[in-house]
């Protein structure tokens, strides 16, 4: 069974191809959030150095978010569009757990956070069992303040750029080391291929985003509208 993934969901995007599980190949840019302009090169460089055709896909995946508005649109968009043209199902999975997915093998409980700004983040848990992840904590916005008193008598492991960010505040978890702290297509792709195991397969036109919270321009609009 052959994956694509692909994740503009944050800062860097990423595209990765698996094949029954193990990594075929995977390309990461950091660069200003131009994902429109490289997601298409960046799965075109791929195909051509694999040998492969868009046409060996079995499963398109993509992470669903939370995540940056204008990054999980153009993912869900090239996603979909690739799908509907090849006729093939989408496994969508929500960025915090394909960010959890980079500690498939830890036997500690992965708390994924990205930033949500106003001392907020966007964060869930999960406890893996035999490389596959069980969702503890579904997907939800919470401050870190109760992040540390919800985990203080566990052995989390926190990871995203929402523990970066406030790595002082939670002095005294264990932090991911920065490698592992950004969500990757390999880590989704992985998760994909959990998911198309268990058959939680969908069609193209199914696949919509998890935003948890509205976009500041809505927030704004809606305060505008209220006074």
């Amino acid at each position: 069974m052959k994956i694509l993934a692909i994740d503009t969901s944050s800062f860097p995007a990423s595209v990765a191809i698996a094949d029954n599980g193990i990594l075929m190949g995977e390309y990461v840019i950091r660069n200003q959030r131009k994902h429109s302009q490289n997601i298409m090169m960046m799965t075109e460089r791929l195909f051509d150095d694999l040998g492969m055709d868009i046409s060996d896909i079995d499963v398109f995946s993509v992470t669903s978010g939370p995540g940056s508005f204008t990054g999980l649109r153009i993912g869900i968009s090239s996603v979909r569009a690739f799908a509907q043209a090849m006729k093939k199902p989408v496994a969508p999975v929500n960025t915090l757990e394909a960010l959890a997915y980079n500690f498939s093998l830890s036997d500690a409980v992965i708390v994924p956070m990205l930033d949500a700004r106003r001392d907020e983040v966007f964060t869930a848990a999960y406890k893996f069992n035999n490389g596959t992840a069980t969702e503890i904590t579904p997907p939800c916005v919470m401050t870190i303040s109760e992040i540390c008193e919800k985990y203080k008598d566990s052995d989390a492991i926190m990871t995203g750029d929402g523990a970066i960010i406030h790595r002082d505040e939670l002095d005294g978890f264990k932090l991911a080391p920065l490698n592992l702290a950004e969500t990757r297509a390999s880590s989704l792709a992985l998760a994909a291929y959990k998911k198309a195991e268990k058959n939680e397969l969908c069609d193209y036109n199914h696949v919509s985003p998890l935003y948890l919270r509205k976009s500041q321009a809505e927030r704004e609009y809606e305060g505008r509208k209220n006074k």
